[in-house]
């Protein structure tokens, strides 16, 4: 794994998810270790990107969070450069560079890559990466779906089990062991950064 072609693809990591949210599933342990990883990818140049959650008023989301423009639906930390929100739908058309964090807002609810704006958005997130780690909230949801979305493009892919959450434990038990079987590998936040500090000191 090195900095130079590993993405980090962080999945709903906003308010609402986290301690006190509408939806909270983040636990304030799983928060450090994102940050941890976020403060990584700021040290060492790493690409960042991922997923977010924009629900609109009707109809409803159950349990509700994340409605578009809320204060529920701010991030909780935020990459080193800027961030570029693109809607799965309408986007498709939109300039896409590397001087943003390109985020698809296709949340909980659908594969970042089921419409052609989406698939786009995720190839060009993608171009160049063979190892790309995932976290976030929603394990059986929108993290289940990034992790689809890698692996449908080969691309060696690493889930940061503490800094992630599930809202079904025995249901996110059963997703990660089917991971597993996909070659997935499930590790830790500190293995993560270990192994690219690693990596780019061999490569000095």
């Amino acid at each position: 794994m090195h900095a130079g072609s590993t993405l980090f693809l962080d999945v709903c990591v906003q308010h609402d998810l986290a301690a006190g949210g509408a939806w909270p599933l983040l636990a304030p342990a799983d928060e450090r270790e994102i940050r941890a990883l976020f403060a990584c990818a700021a040290r060492l140049g790493i690409r960042q990107g991922g997923i977010v959650c924009l629900h609109d008023e009707t109809p409803p989301c159950v349990p509700a969070h994340c409605h578009a423009d809320s204060a529920g639906s701010a991030r909780l930390a935020l990459p080193a450069v800027p961030v570029m929100t693109i809607d799965p739908v309408r986007d498709g058309g939109r300039t896409l560079d590397r001087a943003h964090a390109l985020y698809v807002a296709s949340g909980c609810a659908a594969a970042p890559d089921a419409t052609d704006a989406g698939a786009r958005a995720v190839a060009h997130l993608t171009a160049g990466i063979r190892d790309a780690v995932v976290f976030g909230a929603g394990l059986e949801y929108g993290v289940g779906r990034a992790v689809d979305a890698l692996l449908r493009r080969r691309i060696r892919t690493h889930f940061a089990l503490d800094a992630s959450a599930a809202a079904d434990p025995a249901q996110a038990q059963r997703v990660v062991a089917d991971w597993k079987r996909r070659t997935v590998d499930v590790t830790t936040a500190a293995m993560v950064i270990r192994l690219l500090a690693r990596a780019g000191a061999a490569k000095v």
